[in-house]
């Protein structure tokens, strides 16, 4: 059975060290601890994490990784969670920045609208982590309106 929990600071070197392994930028994890999710096994081991980067009522997924074989409805719940985070939050947009086309489906199924290129979000211009990764190609952007 796998849990779901909002990370603490204890979990911040487990956290780098996952992102590490996975090839994700743990830049900033230090900051923003307390709006990471950890999806975790029975052993305690981080199976699966997902994080919140806020500006003012803006925020921005990040640092989604998850173990293979983690079943949809992990990663469905693990979304659902980090969208009662930004409630919680009180964001009024929460943006999501992938080079993965076949998660645009799933993407649209939580409520995502793709974004066009072209008009690429004045919101988006303060995060750093999705300023990198709309320049890689095929990157699509997504927004949810809460």
């Amino acid at each position: 059975m796998k849990t779901i929990r909002k990370a603490v600071e204890k979990d911040i070197a487990n956290i780098k060290e996952f992102l590490d392994l996975a090839g994700v930028s743990s830049l900033g994890v230090e900051e923003i601890v307390d709006n990471f999710l950890l999806v975790e096994n029975e052993g305690g081991e981080i199976d699966g994490s997902l994080g919140l980067e806020i500006q003012e009522r803006t925020g921005l997924l990040r640092s989604l990784v998850v173990k293979p074989g983690m079943d949809g409805a992990d990663l469905f719940a693990l979304f659902q969670e980090i969208l009662q985070l930004g409630r919680e939050k009180q964001l009024s947009t929460l943006f999501l920045v992938s080079n993965k086309q076949t998660s645009v489906q799933f993407f649209n199924l939580l409520g995502f609208k793709q974004v066009d290129k072209p008009e690429y979000p004045e919101e988006l211009t303060h995060f750093t982590h999705a300023k990198a990764l709309s320049t890689v190609d095929n990157c699509t952007i997504m927004k949810f309106e809460f």
